[in-house]
C-alpha cells in the first residue's frame, strides 16, 4: 500500500467496498438496537409478573414479546 489514496479508492472499487460495509454496520447495530428494546421489554414484563400474587402468576401464560420497530 503506497498511499492512503490508494487504500481509500481500492482500485476504482471503493465506493463498492465501502458502501457495503457501511451497510452491514447499519444492518448489525440495528439488530443490537432492537434486541436491546426487546430485552428491556422481556425484563418489565417479568418484574411486572413477578410483583403479582402467586395464585394469579399461575394464570399467567406466555409473556407477551413486543417486536422492535
Amino acid at each position: 500500500m503506497t498511499s492512503w489514496h490508494e487504500f481509500i479508492f481500492m482500485g476504482k472499487h471503493g465506493a463498492y467496498v465501502w458502501s457495503s460495509y457501511l451497510m452491514t454496520l447499519v444492518v448489525l447495530l440495528g439488530l443490537f438496537i432492537g434486541f436491546r428494546k426487546m430485552l428491556k421489554s422481556l425484563k418489565k414484563q417479568v418484574q411486572s409478573e413477578a410483583m403479582l400474587p402467586s395464585d394469579k402468576r399461575q394464570k399467567t401464560r406466555k409473556l407477551k414479546v413486543s417486536q422492535p420497530d
